[in-house]
């Protein structure tokens, strides 16, 4: 295979905690997980596609829905060492750079997304993510990492926090991994479009039957403006 510049690598699981089997749920006719890949390739600057999904017989719908969707890489590791899994899937990708995205953010913007790995690669860092304080919509999330970086934390991360968040490895050296960190005024992270609970689905659901049909590619701009339109359906209680 030839040497892509950057993957976009997708972490699932089909055996989730709070919202079984969450990644294949339908929304608008298709399911989660194909959004998000669908919205991965449309990042600019990323040349290749992979999901990365724990071994074991357990995973077996999710294995199966990545089998059909076109255009993306299937790729496994251990449950437990996310930070092995992510460098199993660069390595099978030849890539040179990672975005790290989630199947829990189907509602993930790949303006702003390629907005941060431009940033990363503008400066030359090693990682940059968009936080959880960003002030961005909770859910749009995504991190940069370059190839060498990763390699870096899987060798040395001991920690099994390190192993499974990845990014702690590199926040707590700042000096050896200089990053980017995109933040935005006004704070909008209490427009949740994270897929975490049953009440999560609800909300995305309604989400993607106004927005979908008229726009598959709405990013955070609709998101807002859906927001400040009907704000009940961003209510924590629905």
């Amino acid at each position: 295979m030839a040497a892509v510049t950057c993957a976009a690598i997708i972490q699932a699981r089909y055996n989730s905690t709070r919202l079984p089997g969450k990644v294949v749920l339908p929304l608008a006719g298709r399911p989660v997980l194909a959004h998000i890949v669908e919205r991965a390739k449309r990042i600019p600057g990323v040349d290749a596609v992979a999901v990365t999904v724990p071994d074991g017989p357990n995973q077996g719908p999710l294995v199966e829905l990545v089998g059909i969707l076109d255009g993306v890489r299937l790729c496994r590791g251990p449950e437990a060492d996310l930070a092995r899994r992510y460098k199993t899937a660069a390595s099978a990708c030849r890539a040179t750079t990672v975005v790290r995205l989630w199947a829990d953010c189907p509602v993930l913007d790949p303006a702003l997304t390629g907005a941060l790995l431009a940033a990363a690669r503008g400066a030359g860092v090693p990682f940059a993510t968009i936080p959880l304080d960003s002030g961005y919509p909770e859910g749009v999330e995504a991190h940069v990492m370059t190839a060498e970086a990763l390699a870096v934390a899987d060798a040395e991360a001991i920690d099994a926090v390190d192993r499974e968040i990845i990014y702690s490895f590199f926040t707590r050296q700042p000096a050896r991994f200089p990053a980017i960190h995109l933040r935005r005024q006004p704070d909008r992270h209490a427009i949740k479009v994270l897929l975490d609970t049953p009440r999560d689905y609800a909300r995305l659901k309604q989400v993607f039957d106004i927005l979908y049909p008229g726009n598959p590619a709405f990013g955070i701009a609709e998101i807002e403006a859906l927001a400040a339109e009907r704000p009940e359906l961003f209510m924590p209680t629905l």
